[in-house]
């Protein structure tokens, strides 16, 4: 596996932004290589640079848990919002915030519109633990 993480941070430093997100992600969770919270965060923000929806769910992961940078919920919240379209686990993540108050007001109406958005993913998204709190929390609060 050492040779793919080289092959990723060739394509990575060549400004590939889908290595770079790649690699990131890899760093970030320990995958085929050691936990590196500064490595993760070089890559993610360089994929980031080229909007990478990927890349910008994964630094607002970090700062949302402090993993390798200070914990800034804001941060986090903001680059939830600008992929939030487009990445089922940024809408997942914001209606955690919202429904427990995470560097927000607590906001259940709020909590409901990102599960709802989360739900809207159908058959896209495997049948996975979060499909289900999107699912249950939106059956369970429907108006």
């Amino acid at each position: 596996m050492e040779s793919d993480i080289a092959d990723l941070r060739r394509k990575a430093e060549a400004g590939s932004a889908v290595a770079q997100t790649i690699l990131g992600i890899r760093y970030l969770d320990g995958i085929d290589t050691e936990v590196n919270y500064p490595e993760a965060f070089r890559w993610l923000s360089a994929a980031a640079t080229q909007e990478t929806s990927r890349s910008i769910v994964n630094l607002a992961r970090m700062y949302e848990e402090g993993l390798g940078v200070e914990k800034n919920v804001g941060e986090a919240i903001r680059l939830y919002k600008a992929v939030s379209k487009v990445e089922f686990f940024a809408q997942i993540a914001l209606g955690r915030i919202y429904l427990e108050g995470k560097g927000v007001a607590a906001d259940r109406d709020e909590a409901f519109r990102y599960y709802q958005l989360a739900t809207e993913w159908g058959d896209r998204v495997a049948d996975c633990p979060e499909m289900r709190e999107a699912r249950d929390f939106v059956t369970k609060y429907a108006k």
